[in-house]
């Protein structure tokens, strides 16, 4: 029974490692993580943060590493209450005098101009939210890192910003032992009220975990003497070549060319009130 699962246990890490190696770059993935975020809140159209969502979408149903049910579950999670806020706030309030109504129940009026800025508006905090759930689930702290000295940026600061990744998973494992812990004291932790009533002191726990792992940190940083002119190693072995250093040089240029042909007219795109229609 052992010898069958150490090897389901080696051939899944076998399957990962070559999954691993089939990934881009993590210096290039940050680099079109940059260019789409550019291109969502650099062009005033639906239509780009549409095509980036639906983008992301495709490449987690391809990813070796990242689960379609748990980038899903993210983005609704984030993105379904900041629809629903902005239909009410845009949609139905929208305080213009020179609207196309929809449709009206007393004070309240749906409007196109209203909904198209709802749209727009939660098309972008969607996209938003994908790509950096797409990003964010698919690396981890080493990953982070090498990707940062890659783009050539300082070791301090690559190392602060791959702790801050790592410090996502802590959050939760911290959580959950909280929990855990007010659930052996006889807490009816499945219970939404009590988790309410319980939240003042998760909220605590976690605020001093965090400082001290952030000094606990912030010391090893001095410890290792990490600084500009420091050499790092890559943490792990990435797949690289002349094809993704070209891409991470022709995306930006490519995505801020997009941005001056829209902005000029060369690109027209249509807005939101024009697909939404009656503007």
């Amino acid at each position: 029974m052992s010898s069958a699962s150490s090897e389901t246990h080696t051939v899944a890490n076998a399957a990962e490692a070559v999954g691993s190696k089939r990934r881009l770059h993590p210096a290039t993935e940050l680099v079109i993580l940059a260019c789409s975020l550019l291109l969502v809140f650099g062009i005033p159209s639906p239509v780009v943060p549409f095509i980036i969502l639906i983008g992301s979408l495709v490449t987690v149903v391809v990813s070796p590493v990242v689960r379609l049910r748990t980038w899903a579950m993210t983005v609704g999670l984030l993105s379904l209450p900041t629809l629903a806020v902005l239909i009410i706030v845009q949609g139905l309030f929208y305080p213009g005098t020179e609207v196309h109504v929809l449709w009206q129940v007393g004070p309240a009026r749906l409007s196109v101009e209203g909904l198209s800025i709802a749209v727009q508006i939660w098309l972008r905090v969607s996209s938003l939210i994908g790509l950096c759930a797409l990003f964010g689930l698919g690396a981890d702290s080493a990953r982070l890192f090498d990707g940062l000295r890659r783009l050539r940026l300082p070791s301090a600061v690559a190392y602060v910003c791959s702790s801050a990744l790592g410090l996502i998973p802590l959050i939760g494992a911290r959580t959950r032992h909280i929990i855990e812990a007010r659930q052996a004291r006889g807490w009816a932790t499945d219970s939404w009220r009590v988790r309410f009533r319980l939240l003042p002191g998760i909220v605590v726990g976690l605020v001093t975990a965090i400082l001290l792992t952030v000094d606990q940190r912030h010391e090893v940083l001095e410890v290792s003497g990490l600084d500009s002119s420091a050499t790092a190693v890559a943490l792990q072995d990435h797949s690289d070549g002349a094809g993704q250093s070209l891409l991470r040089i022709l995306a930006p240029l490519v995505t801020l060319g997009l941005i001056v042909a829209s902005v000029t007219g060369v690109l027209p795109l249509p807005g939101a009130a024009q697909l939404i229609g009656g503007a």
